[in-house]
């Protein structure tokens, strides 16, 4: 899963994009106009007790792929644009960093996170409709020349005419039929899309930024999730002591890290979970959607166990937390045996058994 960090030009999106992934990329005017990538682990405190009950040669825990794309300017050439877009399209899901943050010698002018959030959704939807004007431009033009296409036809003017009355694809009803015909294709406005309000200091210690209120009702018109981060202070504790990061967090009243509650708000929103793998060589954390059976779950690890599935020895991480060992979870007889159409909960420790 790779998710890219879009927004306004001076969002703030380079500094929360280095939050994210420990990196330290140039931020600000001067920063070099490019596509930057990295990862960032998925906080769980499961993996860490888990590490701590097996000691094992090697703790892998679950990461998200992250791309800071750059906003598009005025000067960028059409070609530049369109780069970025397919920057944009390329990605799993989006997250619009959206300024809230006061003025700065960068960025001299007030805030307004409501009309940079409306604007950038508008921006989404101008992009899937000039795509499709020009498919369907192309398709009309065949029409003509090679026959009858007229189910895609009146599909892209069915999508088209909702584009144009402000409906992003991702709400547009279709038939399996409809969805067939659209296999290849990528809409903007399709895309799983997040939000986070980038406050600054004071903002974060008086829990106010401007137009808050109708931020908020937005967001929860459009169903979009949001969340605030003051990505500058983050920053900051995260370049210190283990220590001196838990009292400046208790300070400025954070319970959890931005990259914590973005995970988090993407792995509910998108309906993803964490099963475990254990053992002395390594204690592992794979992610499914919710809804995927041991076999689909298996898979993630390699497709020979998925192909030669038999069986999935399970048990939970809240028994063995409980509990303290797996024998004592057998003995309390709360490991099972499961086949191949048991489905995986968050939180499942699995030993696939398996031929090949």
């Amino acid at each position: 899963m790779q998710i890219g960090l879009v927004g306004m030009p001076g969002s703030g999106k380079t500094t929360l994009f280095n939050l994210l992934t420990g990196n330290e990329k140039p931020t600000g005017p001067g920063g070099a106009d490019e596509v930057y990538t990295g990862s960032a682990v998925v906080p769980d405190q499961r993996i860490d007790y888990l590490a701590q009950l097996y000691r094992p040669r090697k703790t892998t825990c679950a990461r998200i792929e992250f791309k800071d794309i750059p906003g598009a300017k005025m000067e960028h050439s059409r070609a530049r644009a369109s780069r970025l877009l397919d920057e944009v399209r390329s990605a799993t899901a989006l997250v619009q960093v959206v300024r809230a943050f006061g003025k700065t010698a960068a960025m001299p002018d007030e805030p307004d996170p409501f009309s940079d959030l409306i604007n950038y959704g508008s921006e989404l939807l101008l992009a899937d409709m000039d795509t499709l004007e020009k498919k369907l431009a192309r398709f009309e033009d065949n029409a003509c020349k090679k026959g009858d296409t007229s189910d895609q036809i009146a599909l892209y003017r069915k999508i088209l005419s909702a584009l144009e009355n402000e409906q992003p694809f991702g709400s547009i009803s279709l038939s399996p039929a409809e969805e067939d015909l659209l296999s290849d294709q990528v809409f903007l406005t399709g895309k799983p899309l997040f939000a986070v309000v980038n406050i600054d200091e004071a903002q974060l210690q008086n829990s106010i930024y401007p137009r808050k209120e109708k931020v908020e009702s937005w967001a929860a018109v459009k169903n979009l999730p949001l969340i605030t981060v003051c990505a500058q202070v983050e920053m900051e504790i995260s370049r210190l002591e283990p220590q001196e990061q838990i009292e400046f967090m208790k300070d400025y009243d954070l319970t959890e890290s931005g990259l914590g509650r973005l995970a988090r708000m993407v792995y509910d929103s998108l309906d993803l979970i964490s099963f475990f793998t254990v053992g002395e060589d390594e204690v592992r954390a794979w992610t499914v959607r919710k809804g995927a059976t041991a076999p689909q779950a298996a898979s993630k690890i390699h497709s020979d166990i998925s192909r030669g599935f038999i069986r999935a020895e399970v048990f939970h991480y809240d028994d063995l937390y409980r509990l303290g060992s797996g024998q004592k979870v057998k003995e309390a007889g709360q490991f099972r045996l499961e086949g191949k159409d048991y489905i995986v909960q968050d939180g499942d420790i699995i030993s696939f058994r398996f031929n090949i």
